[in-house]
């Protein structure tokens, strides 16, 4: 997709729904954060919209940074969810592999996002670094959350921390996480920031469950986050590319295709 794409894509989305997150940006075009902060910067100095910290905003919109994050645009809807469908089958089947008394780790992602409204009120404990996950299951009266610590980061609506040992305590039969590609050697993400926060979570599961539409599945997308031997489970839709998926399954990987 070319620069002239990607601004109409972006100026079309505003026009519906009036601010996006810089962060949203980047996976809603599968886009380096670079190219999203170029983008934003280029048409608002051309006019076409105004640039807000971490995001954007229609000319003319009376937002201020503190309802930037207000519910209405802090958490997504279906149409801020691309492939919305396979992913809403993808976090449901995610959910369903969680017994009572269960206590998970879920990392932050439109898909791991659908999960909330399979888990909450059941015996699960949930643990999350973020916000729109913890922020609608608390809205839901979930009685068992655990949001881990750190910084704050507004563009990727996750915290991070420094401290290695930050999640030591937060044993869990399950880690849910995403990532911006697979291959037959296992999930990438492109996001350092990304990468350095959900390598540490990966390490606090006893199985590791990838969710990835079928969109990203062949996709390379940098550092390598997962190895496929590490990997336990890979739930994707049916557009995936076998071939890919039967490697996997060679290699111990329980593909679930929904």
């Amino acid at each position: 997709m070319n620069e002239a794409q990607r601004h109409r894509r972006l100026l079309e989305y505003l026009s519906s729904h009036t601010f996006i997150t810089t962060n949203d940006y980047v996976k809603m075009l599968d886009i380096s954060l670079s190219t999203a902060r170029r983008d934003i910067t280029k048409l608002a100095e051309e006019g076409r919209l105004k640039k807000i910290r971490n995001g954007a905003e229609v000319i003319g919109e009376e937002t201020s940074s503190a309802t930037s994050h207000a519910p209405n645009s802090f958490i997504p809807t279906p149409s801020d969810i691309e492939s919305y469908e396979a992913k809403k089958r993808i976090a449901q089947a995610a959910a369903e592999l969680c017994d009572e008394h269960d206590s998970i780790i879920i990392s932050g992602s439109n898909t791991t996002f659908l999960m909330g409204e399979h888990l909450a009120n059941r015996d699960v404990q949930v643990v999350t670094n973020f916000m729109p996950l913890a922020y609608q299951l608390i809205g839901q009266d979930h009685q068992s959350i655990i949001i881990l610590g750190g910084q704050y980061l507004p563009e990727r609506q996750i915290t991070i921390s420094p401290d290695a040992e930050a999640a030591d305590d937060h044993k869990s039969r399950f880690v849910f996480f995403t990532g911006t590609g697979v291959t037959a050697a296992g999930v990438h993400t492109s996001d350092l920031l990304v990468y350095m926060a959900e390598k540490k979570l990966l390490e606090y599961g006893d199985r590791i469950v990838a969710l990835i539409d079928s969109s990203k599945v062949g996709k390379h997308g940098g550092k390598l986050l997962a190895t496929a031997e590490q990997l336990d489970t890979l739930i994707t839709d049916s557009g995936a590319d076998e071939g890919i998926l039967d490697t996997l399954r060679s290699k111990g990987v329980n593909v679930i295709v929904v």
